[in-house]
């Protein structure tokens, strides 16, 4: 606005009218910025309780804000760790647990070979992958150190863990495609890819034992976790999206817009 019109360009000046982290708006505040004398308002937002901004601390909350365009962070059993004693034993991600920060626990109950989990979130929120049987000690040592958020003395206080698990049981349609993406919601999330597709092969066919995905998501009480269906996201998306009508049962339960 400010490049098109010079009032608004001298009211950047003088009046903070963007923020890197939600909630900073207390009241209505009113914005000269139109050569006409119309006014422009800078309202409060809708407090959302089932987000992660709304069970961290306010020091958080700058971690959860994306600085720049949200890249994939993709983990398979040949990305982990040179294997020790306590690793699964096996060629799957079976037996893994992955923490998302110290704010989401992904247990991997049963993956194909070659499944590929792909993180979209902010940067400021490491992955690290451990074995399940070694996750919750893991989780209480690291907590505020490696796993973060939550940071710092006031926050570990407040931080009551990660109180919600939900059971994940994701069908297995197409192994040339993403089967689902894990949403979880103020955060980011997490594209499933049954057989992650490597440069000159093709994936192969799976048998009858094969066609499900299990993982126990755990997170903040009451931040949602939901399926949806994958985001086509950069070149590899173009290979396999397909546009398709919504079915009945979708326009069903879509919201209605009035004009």
């Amino acid at each position: 606005m400010a490049e098109r019109d010079p009032v608004a360009a001298a009211a950047q000046k003088y009046k903070p009218i963007q923020s890197a982290v939600p909630g900073t708006t207390l009241g209505p505040i009113q914005i000269n910025a139109f050569l006409g004398g119309e006014k422009l308002y800078d309202t409060p937002g809708v407090h959302l309780h089932h987000r992660q901004a709304a069970v961290v601390h306010s020091d958080d909350l700058p971690a959860l804000a994306p600085q720049n365009r949200l890249r994939g962070q993709s983990f398979d059993i040949s990305t982990l760790p040179t294997q020790s004693s306590s690793s699964p034993k096996g060629e799957s991600l079976n037996g893994y647990t992955f923490f998302w920060g110290g704010l989401v626990r992904i247990d991997i109950l049963k993956a194909l070979p070659e499944t590929c989990f792909t993180f979209y979130g902010p940067k400021a929120l490491e992955i690290h992958a451990v074995p399940t049987k070694t996750a919750t000690a893991f989780y209480e040592k690291e907590l505020g150190v490696l796993l973060t958020p939550p940071s710092g003395k006031n926050q570990m206080q407040e931080w009551k863990g990660l109180q919600s698990h939900r059971l994940l049981q994701i069908e297995i349609n197409d192994a040339k495609r993403p089967a689902s993406d894990v949403a979880i919601s103020g955060l980011g999330w997490i594209s499933i890819e049954p057989i992650r597709k490597t440069r000159g092969t093709e994936p192969r066919d799976l048998n009858e034992a094969e066609h499900e995905i299990h993982i126990c998501v755990s997170v903040p009480k009451p931040v949602e976790v939901f399926l949806r269906p994958t985001l086509p996201i950069g070149t590899s998306g173009t290979e396999w999206y397909q546009y398709r009508e919504l079915t009945d049962k979708e326009e069903e339960v879509r919201p209605k817009w009035y004009f």
